[in-house]
């Protein structure tokens, strides 16, 4: 073979370990950037005493919600409580106060607030975190019971799709090991390029599918 002839097999050998090598960066890039965006980097903080930042409002809520397990009619009346909370600011809104200024329900700085959320504003995510719970514990137990009903279906959707839009209630666990996870799907993914280039588009398509399948699963399948 003449040596222009090895030099273009050379070229062209170079050529794809340099692909491969952009391919792995990227999906090393990849997968570390939607880490920073969804909030990975460590694991998720388990869920600690409510009452020692909520508000005496939401603590009430989340101990009416608790005690209305397995009572489809008092889950309902709790769940029209926080529906209020979350449109009109019930509760929450009077209870902030800055340098005199008392904000009073459905208001916030002498503003009309109810045509849309203002207790999403008001709100800590700590509390919304505390409604959330308990409201799944009673769904749970409702339909564990059996008393679980439609109207009781609407108002936990009304309330989870509000306080909870990102799912991270479901999230939360996978998203406290994906750190982790996504460094031995990329090692694994570095693995199959050294050692079986031509198998490595493929690790690539299986590596992105395993980080992201399980988003779709955990969210279809609830909390």
């Amino acid at each position: 073979m003449s040596r222009r002839g090895c030099d273009s097999q050379d070229v062209q050998l170079n050529t794809a370990a340099t692909k491969n090598s952009a391919a792995a960066g990227v999906f090393l890039i990849a997968s570390l950037f939607f880490n920073s965006a969804i909030g990975g980097g460590g694991p998720v903080q388990p869920a600690i005493a409510y009452d020692d930042f909520a508000s005496d409002t939401v603590s009430k809520t989340v101990q009416m919600m608790n005690a209305a397990r397995g009572d489809s009619a008092k889950t309902l009346v709790v769940e029209e409580e926080i529906a209020q909370i979350i449109t009109e600011g019930k509760g929450v809104g009077g209870a902030q106060n800055y340098a005199g200024i008392q904000l009073e329900r459905g208001e916030v700085a002498d503003e009309d607030t109810t045509i849309y959320n203002p207790g999403l504003k008001l709100l800590t995510e700590s509390e919304k975190r505390a409604l959330v719970d308990s409201t799944i514990a009673n769904r749970k137990a409702g339909l564990a019971s059996n008393t679980w009903t439609p109207d009781n279906e609407d108002g936990y959707d009304f309330i989870k799709t509000r306080l909870d839009p990102l799912h991270m209630t479901e999230l939360q666990g996978y998203l406290g090991i994906l750190p982790f996870y996504s460094a031995l799907v990329y090692l694994a993914a570095l693995a199959v390029q050294q050692t079986a280039r031509s198998l490595f588009p493929v690790a690539y398509i299986v590596g992105a599918l395993a980080l992201f399948v399980p988003f779709g699963v955990l969210v279809a399948a609830g909390p």
